[in-house]
């Protein structure tokens, strides 16, 4: 697996930055040649606020990079000219800033904006008539990033060799709106191959009130929350592929605020899927782990690493009950996993990994992926990937647990819309947009009806935790279709009225564009 890094936005960036450090011979902080990752990986940052990107010294302006890989940074929205035809519709009609700096706004505000240039002709007849695409901002993005994957177009060095066959964005989940960006790409990502490994890692904020950029704690959940509803609601191939979770609250109380360490655990955390000499027979494709992650399910997994690092003489049991016992890097009750992808360093047994986790939390061993890479001699390594380890009735009242975590985290994001219901209907937005909010967050099948269901699905242990896709300009998508298919049974046998009710149920599973076909 070599995934293409795109961290977004400040936490992404920084986390990004230990992912693709330069290992090789360097002179006066200057590297003798192209960057030398870790598993030679490739990676970019994206941020929104330029004057974040003058206060580091690791990334460079993508135009110096004359595509031989050098870590770079990308604004986004720098595409857009502030005479743009095209932003101006967008402000006057809706109020939103194509421009707008940094990450830190309300968590819908990307996600508002890409919905406009998805539906509004006008807006997406203007981008094309100035951009050539109906929205530039994502499209300028993913065109900095195809190059370097195996979707590209022309090979950098000829033979494609380096190429990334997946991509990985790391994203705080709590931070802002870095996430608006994720499930547009990926659409584009989509539209040209569907099967193509998308993988996101969302660190979830610490508890407390983040001091450096002053924002209260019920903010930040209600962030998260959006973020996790989005991500996990999209239908398989449509969406991510997996959200691998990570709480900083965990590290915190491990390393203190020691931001860099905390970076430095989590990068380490991911050596072992992430290193580059592999066990003969065993180097999977990005395509087969995500085949391994979305097996049997129709939305993205919730995946949970438990990491652990010992001595080259430690047993694969010790190995995976101290990854299990002490390595979590969120909250779960392993034993409520339906499925596990391990990545180990080092010369250790494929089987006596497998026996002691199917052993230690009761998932049957043909429910339990392996892949080995070689190590340094001196220690062997585990990443265990624990696949929606979660689902106990009851355990939103256990402190430690995912499901309390989560459940305490809607239960202050519902605090949050409650409170602050003026911050949220911005006074002197278009009444399109505020009335487009209010559905979205007040509405009767909106964002605190949908959260309100959720803490009972946590309640009753019951999996998936999110159900349903939410937008803000259009209808809702509903993720079960058990109504629609009550409707067609209980309808009187009207052939009109039953074709219009299969007709919608097939268009909304994606099987057809009519009845018709």
């Amino acid at each position: 697996m070599r995934p293409f890094i795109v961290g977004i936005g400040g936490c992404g960036g920084k986390l990004a930055e230990k992912f693709l450090k330069n290992l090789d011979v360097t002179i006066l902080g200057a590297s003798l040649g192209d960057n030398t990752t870790f598993g030679s990986i490739t990676g970019m940052w994206l941020e929104s606020d330029a004057s974040e990107t003058v206060s580091q010294n690791f990334f460079r302006p993508l135009s110096t990079s004359n595509n031989s890989f050098r870590p770079y940074y990308y604004i986004p929205h720098s595409v857009i000219g502030s005479d743009s035809k095209t932003s101006r519709i967008v402000h006057e009609k809706y109020g939103y800033d194509s421009l707008k700096q940094g990450f830190f706004r309300q968590a819908e505000y990307l996600k508002a904006l890409f919905e406009i240039y998805e539906i509004d002709k006008d807006v997406r007849k203007a981008a094309l008539e100035e951009y050539q695409f109906e929205n530039p901002i994502l499209r300028a993005t993913w065109n900095k990033i195809r190059p370097y994957t195996t979707l590209a177009e022309t090979k950098i060095n000829g033979n494609g060799s380096d190429l990334s066959d997946g991509i990985l964005f790391i994203v705080s989940l709590g931070g802002g709106t870095g996430t608006g960006f994720i499930n547009p790409i990926t659409k584009y990502i989509r539209e040209e191959r569907s099967a193509f490994p998308v993988f996101v890692l969302g660190v979830i904020t610490e508890e407390g009130e983040d001091r450096q950029q002053h924002a209260r704690e019920s903010k930040r959940n209600l962030s998260a929350v959006i973020s996790m509803n989005d991500l996990l609601t999209k239908k398989r191939e449509t969406g991510v592929d997996g959200l691998i979770l990570v709480d900083n609250q965990i590290l915190v109380e491990k390393f203190g605020r020691d931001y860099s360490t905390i970076n430095q655990f989590i990068y380490q955390s991911f050596k072992p899927l992430l290193a580059p000499r592999h066990y003969p027979g065993e180097n999977p494709p990005s395509l087969a782990i995500r085949q391994h992650f979305l097996e049997m399910l129709d939305m993205p997994p919730i995946l949970i690493p438990c990491y652990y690092r010992s001595g080259s003489k430690s047993s694969e049991q010790y190995l995976v009950k101290k990854a299990l016992d002490e390595g979590k890097l969120f909250g779960c009750n392993p034993k409520k996993a339906d499925n596990a992808i391990v990545f180990a360093r080092g010369f250790v047994d494929s089987n006596r990994i497998i026996k002691a986790l199917s052993d230690q939390i009761g998932l049957s061993k043909n429910r339990i992926s392996i892949w080995r890479k070689l190590g340094d001699n001196l220690s062997n390594e585990i990443t265990i990937l624990l696949r929606n380890p979660y689902g106990e009735a009851g355990a939103c009242n256990i402190k430690g647990s995912l499901e309390n975590r989560i459940y305490r985290m809607i239960g202050m994001a519902l605090g949050y819309i409650d409170e602050f219901r003026d911050e949220i209907l911005e006074a002197g937005r278009p009444d399109v947009t505020n009335e487009a909010i209010e559905n979205y967050f007040f509405g009767e099948t909106g964002l605190k009806t949908k959260l309100r269901n959720v803490m009972v699905r946590l309640e009753q242990g019951k999996k998936p935790l999110f159900l349903d896709e939410l937008k803000i300009f259009g209808a809702l998508e509903p993720r079960d279709h058990a109504s629609k298919y009550e409707e067609l049974l209980e309808s009187p046998a009207n052939e009109e009225q039953i074709r219009s009710i299969v007709d919608r149920i097939l268009k909304e599973k994606g099987l057809v564009k009519s009845i018709n076909d």
